[in-house]
């Protein structure tokens, strides 16, 4: 039996990943996932007969609605860092398949495989990654793999999934500027969306009646990003305190603060800068993680990265954790070196003089790409501390 629904009515509850606080319920509607129905087919082009690769099972509900055939590789979809590349690899091609979504993770093991073995992905129409910020050599790459497809960023949270896009072209045009510290590249709303950037502030937005505040429109100057549209949803459940922290009525429409700062470049592209609770206060101003982070992350032998503050208080001092791909202590002293070099020349006000070394980077549990820098910063303020304490010098 059919069971009629209205676009209002309550179709699921999704859980956050968690990765800056506790999980929270969302509450799904109906037109909401009509939205990204939509969505799919027509800003990404996907369609009846494609195959997809699914290594995110909750995705794979879009596919009956799309008519795609939904692909599941031999993995742990709680463990995608765990995934075997051949395994994914060999999935893609036997199978035919022509569309892919996954995290970073996911997407560096695809393309370090193929690069090693020398393999070409004609099939492949399209390949999205999202979950944490790709680098531009990972879109390059992957880009150059699957030869008559396109590598699509889509941006977004559970809460607003998704809001903007952008690809592998727009990113290479802008790949030195990503890592010279002007922030990742998100692209422009897609159809039907409205984002604002709105003055930074951790207190609750007003409603528009409540008091005036106006979004910022002036390029290059940050600001908390905000969506509003049908891809938006209902708030989180039970937690009506949860939702009027995230919301706020701006012309009439209510929009989502993603937690993320970033601004308009002179293009009108959006840039993302990272998450604003992520983002370190010094005594010289407030330095988001997506301006360092990807200039460390180029340098031969770092992994990845996180930046840091420690310290108990409000303004704290900047740092770097690094994962290394080699665990040799002199190793990462050469590392560290050119780390503090490449601060020193870029961010020479925020004074960055420690450089810590973590053998494996906490990480979220869905995309396994989220670092948790929240933890890391706790971490090291305590070694810090204690170490001072005993006169020694981290």
């Amino acid at each position: 039996n059919f069971h009629e629904t209205r676009d209002e009515d309550l179709a699921a509850i999704v859980f956050t990943s968690g990765s800056t606080g506790c999980p929270k319920g969302v509450r799904y509607l109906h037109r909401n996932f009509n939205a990204q129905i939509q969505t799919l087919h027509q800003e990404f082009c996907l369609g009846e007969g494609e195959i997809d690769l699914v290594t995110l099972p909750i995705f794979a509900l879009f596919n009956p609605a799309l008519a795609i055939t939904s692909v599941i590789p031999d993995m742990n979809p709680r463990k995608p860092a765990e995934a075997n590349a051949k395994i994914l690899v060999d999935t893609l091609i036997n199978h035919n398949v022509t569309t892919a979504f996954c995290s970073p993770i996911i997407g560096k093991k695809i393309s370090e495989y193929c690069n090693t073995n020398d393999i070409i992905l004609p099939r492949i129409k399209r390949f999205m990654l999202a979950g944490a910020p790709s680098s531009p050599s990972l879109i390059k790459e992957l880009s150059e793999i699957i030869s008559n497809g396109r590598v699509i960023v889509p941006y977004g949270a559970t809460e607003a999934l998704p809001v903007s896009f952008t690809d592998h072209r727009q990113i290479r045009e802008l790949s030195q500027s990503i890592v010279n510290g002007d922030g990742s590249c998100i692209g422009k709303p897609i159809k039907n969306i409205s984002i604002v950037l709105m003055p930074i502030r951790n207190s609750p937005l007003p409603h528009e009646h409540e008091e005036k505040i106006e979004p910022i429109v002036k390029p290059l100057q940050p600001g908390e990003i905000c969506a509003s549209g049908d891809t938006v949803t209902d708030g989180y459940d039970k937690m009506p305190g949860a939702t009027r922290d995230a919301r706020f009525i701006y012309k009439s429409s209510e929009y989502h603060r993603m937690g993320d700062l970033g601004y308009w470049d002179k293009e009108g592209v959006l840039r993302f800068l990272g998450r604003k609770v992520e983002c370190v206060q010094t005594e010289n101003g407030p330095l988001e993680t997506e301006r360092c982070e990807p200039m460390v992350n180029i340098i031969p032998g770092v992994k990845r990265s996180a930046l840091i503050g420690i310290g108990n208080k409000k303004i704290k001092e900047p740092c770097l954790v690094v994962q290394t791909d080699s665990q040799k202590s002199d190793a990462f002293e050469i590392i560290s070196a050119k780390i503090k070099k490449r601060m020193k020349k870029h961010f020479r006000k925020y004074n960055i003089v420690r450089v810590f070394h973590e053998k494996h980077l906490p990480v979220d549990p869905r995309h396994n790409a989220k670092i948790h820098r929240l933890a890391l910063a706790k971490k090291w303020t305590t070694a810090v501390v204690k170490n001072t304490k005993l006169g020694i010098r981290l």
